[in-house]
């Protein structure tokens, strides 16, 4: 146990300083994202916080998998670069038994990855969309900027050239109020003025200072034109309220569920999916009986007097001459096929409808089933990672730290990518949900094991890289110097 408590022991380190460095990359990405939408909407500090918070939720599901890769490469190349890895060997360790350590701390953080993805994760992401919600719904700040028309506050459009923020005073100011229906606008300029939110009765005051208003009174006599000055005029624009109204959303995206909740919906959309079945067998049912039943002589010879009837009366009804029954062509059908009755085009279509449901309700199940399978996968990537880096590591050492560290962000890329691929192809119907899921960690853990072979080996990392193939393939067909 003293060697794996060293080796794990020698993880710590470098696994921390892999999880802040892409935890601070991820952050400056949330920044980035939404530095608009809190500063549009005048959200308090202690709002933004509990949205940076939230948003931690979804952001270590990713980021706890890419901090395994850096972690294993710098642990076992410091170790290589240390000379500490030829001491294990001389004391009979194994390449195998050196990595094992790496393997058990990886499964640890993957079990706890799945718990973390089902129980935690969704309520964070949960909480985290209501909260968007609400700021977005949340009316925008009357601390208003100058040099533009602010259309925000209700009923009013405000224009001013100069404001101290510190003050709230303006300078070259220009208020329309809209008015009713069709009616002109009233125009309140002013050479002054000043900015005062009353918080408590969410009423923001303009005191204006040596101006003018210009209003039409009357709508309908255009004529009537008034126009008034004022050394000082107060405006109260009521109903401004800038707080942010909380609400709690009751339905949840398939990221915000757990998988007993994803488990219970498909459960749902099977019972719709099996009653969808039914009605197309109903429909369809009734559409061949009503068709089989004329091959009786005399329930061809009722439907035929019927149809009479019908053009009888309705010839009698109408001077021009019609058809017989009023009857639609069915889809597909040439010039000169035969008419399909109503009752037919309308059974049809209801069955069209029915199968329309059902690609629905079977896009629903793939989707909550990628869900399901993706709690698993992306957690296990912490196993794959650690039997990908750990052998490429004690092959370089610490002199190939650099091209170790960019192939691992190679892999992550090329691991990210896979697993969006298969997640969309898998959405659309082309792959099977589990096999979409797991399949780039078969493919890096067929890639774990041809590295391993390699490291338990011994072999030089010029024997088993791509460029030394090309070199070697190169040096094979080179001619020799004629000199």
């Amino acid at each position: 146990m003293i060697f794996e408590r060293y080796i794990l022991r020698n993880y710590l380190g470098p696994l921390v300083f892999s999880i802040a460095v892409i935890t601070f990359v991820f952050i400056m990405d949330f920044i980035l994202r939404y530095i608009d939408l809190f500063l549009g909407k005048g959200v308090k500090f202690h709002i933004v916080l509990q949205a940076f918070v939230l948003s931690l939720g979804h952001m270590f599901a990713l980021i706890i998998p890419m901090a395994v890769l850096p972690a294993t490469l710098m642990t076992y190349g410091n170790l290589t670069s240390e000379n500490e890895i030829t001491a294990m060997r001389s004391c009979g360790y194994s390449t195998y038994r050196m990595i094992l350590p790496g393997v058990f701390g990886g499964a640890l953080l993957a079990m706890a990855l799945v718990f973390y993805n089902n129980h935690v994760l969704p309520e964070s992401n949960h909480r985290l969309m209501n909260l968007l919600i609400d700021i977005q719904r949340k009316q925008p700040t009357v601390e208003l900027s100058a040099n533009r028309f602010i259309d925000d506050v209700q009923g009013y459009t405000i224009y001013f050239q100069e404001k101290n923020d510190r003050t709230g005073e303006i300078e070259e100011v220009q208020i329309f109020k809209r008015a009713e229906h069709d009616a002109l606008p009233t125009t309140i300029v002013a050479e002054s003025g000043r900015l005062q939110m009353i918080e408590g009765q969410n009423v923001l005051r303009v005191d204006l200072y040596n101006g003018e208003i210009h209003e039409l009174p009357v709508a309908e006599d255009r004529g009537t034109y008034r126009r008034t000055t004022f050394k000082e005029y107060t405006l109260n624009i009521k109903d401004v309220d800038r707080s942010l109204q909380r609400s709690e959303r009751d339905y949840r995206g398939d990221r915000e569920m757990s998988i007993r909740m994803m488990n219970d919906k498909i459960q749902e959309i099977r019972t719709d999916l099996a009653l969808s079945r039914q009605e197309i067998i109903r429909h369809a049912k009734a559409s061949m009986d009503d068709t089989f039943s004329l091959l009786n002589a005399g329930a061809r010879a009722r439907r035929w007097a019927e149809k009479a009837d019908t053009a009888s009366a309705s010839s009698s009804s109408n001077d021009g001459p019609k058809p017989r029954l009023a009857v639609r062509p069915g889809r597909g059908a040439s010039a000169r096929a035969p008419l399909a009755a109503r009752g037919e085009f309308l059974a049809r279509q209801r069955i069209e409808t029915e199968v329309g449901k059902r690609e629905s309700f079977e896009k629903q199940i793939r989707r909550y089933q990628v869900e399901i399978q993706k709690k698993y996968s992306i957690p296990f990537a912490c196993v794959i990672f650690v039997l990908v880096g750990a052998p490429l590591a004690i092959r370089m050492g610490r002199s190939g730290m650099n091209m170790a560290i960019g192939l691992s962000i190679l892999f992550f890329l090329v691991y990210y990518v896979c697993l969006i691929g298969g997640e969309k192809l898998a959405d659309r119907g082309f792959v099977d949900p589990f096999l979409a899921m797991w399949a780039p960690n078969l493919i890096f853990g067929a890639i774990a094991v041809f590295f391993l072979r390699k490291a338990a080996r011994e072999q030089a990392l010029a024997d088993w890289t791509v460029v030394s193939v090309l070199r070697s393939l190169f040096r094979r067909h080179a001619t020799e110097n004629p000199r």
